[in-house]
């Protein structure tokens, strides 16, 4: 199973880099209607967050990405997933909201983390950091 960071989510709709939104329209589209693939709210949120404040997108932009976007398998988050975090974020020294992003893949079974932000290869709580863009 493969968990979906935000990066990808934002290239979708980022046009500055076309070979990077080729790349991440083909993972979004497999994860529609697919069990193989899981994204969290937290996904969403910063997804909405980047696109209003750096792609200057409308509220009602974001909000037509977001709708579709949540009908890929969703993992609803869950309090100890903080505390989790705390915990990933001290044993790997990584950011807070990556450390939940690896909190959220673990605790969904993937084996796999799609993203730019985490050091590509590299396995967090047993889920292998892929960066699909490089």
């Amino acid at each position: 199973m493969k968990f979906i960071d935000t990066n990808v989510f934002v290239y979708f709709v980022d046009r500055r880099d076309m070979r990077k939104q080729t790349i991440a329209r083909s993972l979004i589209a497999s994860a529609f209607g697919s069990q193989q693939y899981y994204i969290t709210w937290q996904v969403l949120n910063e997804f909405g967050n980047v696109a209003l404040s750096k792609l200057s997108m409308t509220e009602d932009e974001v909000s037509i990405y977001v709708s579709r976007f949540r009908n890929i398998r969703m993992q609803m988050p869950k309090p100890e997933w903080t505390e989790r975090a705390l915990t990933i974020r001290k044993q790997y020294g990584i950011q807070f909201y990556d450390a939940l992003i690896v909190a959220a893949a673990e605790a969904s079974g993937c084996d796999e983390i799609l993203t730019e932000d985490l050091n590509d290869g590299q396995v967090y709580c047993g889920a292998k950091a892929v960066n699909p863009f490089k």
